[in-house]
Formats: structure tokens, C-alpha cells, sequence
């Protein structure tokens, strides 16, 4: 790549990136929250999908949008965004139980069900507000620089973090006390560990979509799971949270580092069969 283009994708992710953090700062200037929906909470919502656009348009690169789902071609990858969060927050419980810092509580299969794929269209929906701006433009400008998988990562999970803390306590699945100077510093690690994977299963299938998927799924299961049928001990919302917590943190990490190792292998299987 040119000096002169690696410049202007740097110019382009440092814009984007602040865009969307100030809209979000601003937007409960506009009134709203996720317990009051008002034009703010819009605003903020929308705000990845609009500024990623925005971006588009002005510079007139639709390049690696990624728009097309191409389905059939990419079943593994969605496979993986279909399970990704089920598994580990499966993972996460059975640990947490184990350990006696969580535990299920009157789970009912059919209800879980119910509610999970009726919340799934809101979700999905909710999801390409997100996804087209952080796997639709930031991580694709981000790959094209050829930086380091985990640190394309970490820079991917400090803007979509960052997205997230005018409403933080709000948007928290689990009902408790902690207090944000220990509750954030952990945000930003379960963001980084989510967007691992969530690059790997963008990357297999060159489509946010698959991202959107994993999106969706991972709220619509985990907010009822949370919600309604998990306990967690008192003080131990850091370790035992499917959300949040530093047993989900790591389940997904282990994951998002076996993805990384195994596509690069077959990208080095690849080049040695060219």
C-alpha cells in the first residue's frame, strides 16, 4: 500500500472514530435513555450506521462495505456467529455453577425460547445500527492496514466501547452495585474479547452480516438468560456476568484466539499448495 493511502485510512478511522464518540457523547444532551426512549437515544443508536455512511459518501469508497451476505458459500462463518455467544455463555454458567458464583434459577426451556425469538428481530435490527459501523467500516479500514489481528481488535473495541458509556449503567444486563471505576475498565476488556471474534467471523465471510448475526444473537439470548433465570452470588457480577464477566471474557478470548491461529494456518496452507 502507498504511504500516501495508508495516511489518508488513518485520517479516516481517527474521523470516524471521533464522530461517532461525540455524537454518543452528545446525543443524551437531546433527551432520552434506554428506560425513556427519546430522540437522544436515537441519535446515539444510529449514530455507527449514519457516521459509516456518512464516511462512504464523502469519500466515495464502498470498496469493502461488505454488503452482500453470500450465504451459502460462508456456512462455517455463520455457523460460528450463529453459536458463539450460546456456547460460552453455556460455558460461562457451567464454570460459574462449579465455582458457586452463579446458578440457574426456575429456567424454563420453551419460555427462554419464547422470549429469546421474540426479541431476535428487535435485536437484529438494533444489531445493523451497530455492525455496519464497526465490522461495515471501521474493522475493514483497519485490516486494510495490515496492522496485528489483536491490535485491530483493541482498537475496534476502544471505539465501540467508548460508543457505549453515555448510557453504560443503563445498557448493564445484570442488576448490580458495582461501581463504574472497576465496571468499566472490564467493559473495555469484555469489548476487546468479543471483537476478536467478531473480526475473525467478519473476516471469514467478508460481510457484516455475519456480525449482525452474532449481534443479535448474543442480545436476545443473553438479555432474558440475565434477566430472568441466572443468579449470581452478591459481589461476584465480575466473574459470573454472561455479559460482563471475566469467565464469558475468557471463554470468548479462547475462542477468537483458536479462530486467529486456525485461519492463519489455512492461509499458510494456501500459499505453500499456490
Amino acid at each position: 500500500m502507498q504511504d500516501s493511502k495508508r495516511k489518508r485510512i488513518i485520517w479516516y478511522v481517527v474521523i470516524f472514530s471521533l464522530l461517532v464518540t461525540g455524537i454518543a457523547w452528545i446525543s443524551p444532551l437531546l433527551g432520552g435513555s434506554p428506560d425513556s426512549p427519546g430522540l437522544g437515544l436515537l441519535v446515539w443508536g444510529m449514530a455507527p450506521l449514519l457516521v459509516s455512511l456518512l464516511m462512504r459518501a464523502v469519500t466515495k469508497d464502498w470498496s469493502d462495505v461488505g454488503i452482500h451476505p453470500a450465504i451459502k458459500k460462508n456456512a462455517l462463518g455463520y455457523g460460528i456467529s450463529l453459536l458463539a455467544y450460546p456456547v460460552t455463555m453455556l460455558l460461562a454458567m457451567l464454570v460459574g455453577n462449579l465455582i458457586s458464583v452463579s446458578s440457574l434459577h426456575e429456567f424454563s426451556l420453551g419460555g427462554f425460547l419464547q422470549t429469546a425469538l421474540i426479541a431476535l428481530p428487535v435485536f437484529f435490527i438494533l444489531a445493523i445500527f451497530e455492525e455496519v459501523g464497526w465490522r461495515g467500516y471501521l474493522a475493514p479500514k483497519l485490516a486494510s492496514l495490515s496492522i496485528n489481528r489483536y491490535l485491530a481488535s483493541a482498537l475496534v473495541a476502544v471505539v465501540w466501547a467508548s460508543w457505549h458509556l453515555p448510557y453504560i449503567r443503563e445498557l448493564t444486563w445484570d442488576y448490580t452495585s458495582e461501581g463504574l471505576m472497576t465496571f468499566i475498565p472490564r467493559f473495555y476488556l469484555v469489548s476487546f474479547a468479543f471483537s476478536i471474534v467478531y473480526g475473525e467471523v467478519r473476516d471469514m465471510t467478508g460481510t457484516f452480516w455475519s456480525a449482525v448475526l452474532m449481534h443479535a444473537v448474543g442480545n436476545s439470548f443473553g438479555h432474558p438468560l440475565a434477566a430472568e433465570y441466572i443468579k449470581i452470588a452478591a459481589g461476584k457480577e465480575y466473574l459470573g456476568s454472561i455479559s460482563n464477566g471475566l469467565l464469558e471474557v475468557a471463554f470468548m478470548i479462547v475462542l477468537g484466539i483458536a479462530l486467529i491461529q486456525w485461519r492463519t494456518r489455512q492461509t499458510r496452507f494456501s500459499q505453500a499448495a499456490a
